[in-house]
């Protein structure tokens, strides 16, 4: 059913058999990443409190994506919403966990569109990484995150623009050309998903 993921990414085959089950059958990607300075120092090193991210694509009553930006980043970024699925916190709970810190939208879950296990190679080792990607509806336009201190804004874009969000991330310079390869990866996902007629 699945291709062969990695042992070391500790994804669970029985959790993701059962969210295909429910949420459809998911693609499962392997990537190699060769970390740049900033990516050591951000996926560079295990997390002991961290298993993986879920990736929400989550389309609003508009029939537009939602994409979000941070205060961090030097300058407005948008990407699709991600979080962090805790040690012990099934994928599942994570997900809707993090849409309403990151949302504080209603949504129904449509499909699980894929499972994206990178490798992030640093010098000579490798940091295993997992990333589920979903996709939902929205219940609402309304929007009121908690986590107001690390989101800076939203917007919303054409199913068919995903594509063009997708490029412009990997076409991010300076210390974020290597990040903006590596969340490129679930936007082409989407792109795939939402513009070649796998999830309706």
């Amino acid at each position: 059913m699945f291709p062969e993921l990695s042992v070391e990414s500790r994804i669970d085959q029985l959790e993701i058999e059962a969210l295909a089950a429910r949420y459809g059958q998911p693609r499962c990607h392997r990537y190699r990443i060769e970390t740049d300075n900033y990516m050591r120092a951000y996926r560079g090193q295990a997390n002991p409190d961290r298993r993986g991210e879920v990736v929400f694509a989550i389309r609003q009553l508009s029939g537009e994506i939602l994409l979000h930006t941070k205060h961090r980043y030097e300058k407005p970024i948008y990407r699709l919403p991600t979080g962090r699925i805790e040690r012990g916190e099934e994928i599942e709970a994570a997900l809707f966990r993090e849409i309403a810190e990151e949302t504080g939208q209603t949504v129904q879950l449509c499909r699980f569109l894929a499972v994206l296990d990178c490798h992030f190679v640093n010098e000579n080792s490798v940091n295993p990484f997992v990333s589920y990607v979903f996709y939902l509806q929205s219940m609402s336009d309304k929007l009121c995150p908690t986590d107001t201190e690390e989101i800076a804004g939203f917007r919303t874009v054409p199913v068919k623009e995903m594509g063009t969000i997708a490029q412009e991330l990997r076409s991010l310079d300076s210390h974020r050309r290597c990040w903006g390869y590596w969340r490129s990866l679930a936007h082409d996902v989407v792109n795939s998903a939402l513009n070649c007629g796998q999830s309706t």
